[in-house]
């Protein structure tokens, strides 16, 4: 039973020469364990620099034989579509994926693998987030923060979703379905509450590895496309109380070119919340409030939960 690990690249110049130590490193390690392993990089848009620190990182790995790596190289397409793409040419039992300004966990990625020839279709990792900001925007200060596994089997909301070291089995992914390709940035959120209804889902006790944060990132930065593609997952779902304001505009346009699927009936009040006469004043205080720094954030929260002042952050966490 092989498995791939997939990475979708774009303009990762800047993360390559880490990646690729990285990737050979884990190589010769999990190859150790005798684990079959198949690296596929599917790199959009390539520079002739990505080209060949891609394919020298390829060779190294086949001639060693620390595994397979098959490079691909793509027009630009979304990363959903590239991890399509990835699992579709891999022809593996099981998959994970691996960005580029990430490292992943050997201990865990391990204790991954035999969890899904045990019989799981599901594996979720706790992971450490490293995130690097530049103080008065110029020195740069790190912080590094403990994450518990983000999938649940039992419930789905925002809090919810896959870790980015999750790893899969190809009957869950023939079960969910592939990855919405119309989704940028929530698209591996969306297909984790399709796969509740099928999944045996096992959380690791090790660590799947070190998420970087870098303000660069696709997601966790409280992007406007992230918001309204959170939101439309929701919609979805019918699950109008994990709405959260978004640009209203923007959101009416991605729901009706192609986040409604035709069988879900938006109520007034969900539709009046996301893009009517009011939604417009409470997104930019939204974001307003959503901005401020952590301490006076919490702040506002705790008077707000007292009924000291008001606050839209507060007030939508219950819902509409």
């Amino acid at each position: 039973m092989s498995i791939a690990v997939i990475s979708s690249l774009y303009h990762s110049e800047r993360h390559l020469p880490t990646f690729a130590d990285a990737v050979f490193e884990f190589a010769k390690a999990i190859s150790r364990n005798g684990i079959d392993v198949h690296y596929v990089s599917i790199v959009n848009d390539a520079s002739g620099g990505e080209r060949g620190q891609i394919d020298k990182l390829a060779g190294d790995i086949n001639s060693n034989r620390f595994g397979k790596m098959s490079p691909i190289y793509v027009e630009r397409e979304s990363l959903y579509a590239s991890w399509n793409r990835g699992i579709a040419l891999a022809g593996t039992s099981f998959f994970s994926f691996w960005n580029a300004d990430d490292i992943r966990s050997v201990e865990g990625f391990i204790e991954g693998y035999r969890a899904l020839q045990a019989g799981a279709t599901l594996v979720d990792f706790a992971f450490s987030a490293l995130s690097v900001r530049k103080r008065l925007g110029v020195f740069p200060r790190q912080r590094r923060i403990s994450r518990p596994a983000l999938f649940r089997p039992d419930a789905f909301t925002r809090a919810s979703g896959l870790g980015p070291f999750f790893m899969a089995s190809q009957k869950l992914y023939e079960q969910t379905g592939a990855f919405d390709e119309n989704f940028r940035i929530a698209g591996d959120t969306e297909w984790a509450g399709r796969a509740m209804a099928h999944v045996r889902f096992y959380e690791a006790r090790r660590s799947g590895g070190q998420f970087l944060i870098h303000g660069g990132n696709l997601s966790n930065i409280g992007s406007d496309r992230e918001d309204i593609e959170v939101n439309i997952i929701f919609m979805r779902r019918g699950d109008w109380h994990q709405l959260r304001p978004a640009n209203p505009s923007a959101q009416r346009r991605a729901w009706e070119e192609w986040g409604d699927q035709g069988n879900i009936i938006l109520p007034d009040e969900a539709a009046d919340f996301l893009w009517g006469a009011a939604a417009e004043k409470r997104w930019r205080r939204y974001q307003s409030e959503r901005g401020q720094p952590a301490l006076m954030r919490r702040l506002r929260l705790g008077l707000a939960a007292r009924g000291l002042v008001k606050s839209v952050e507060w007030s939508v966490r219950g819902g509409l």
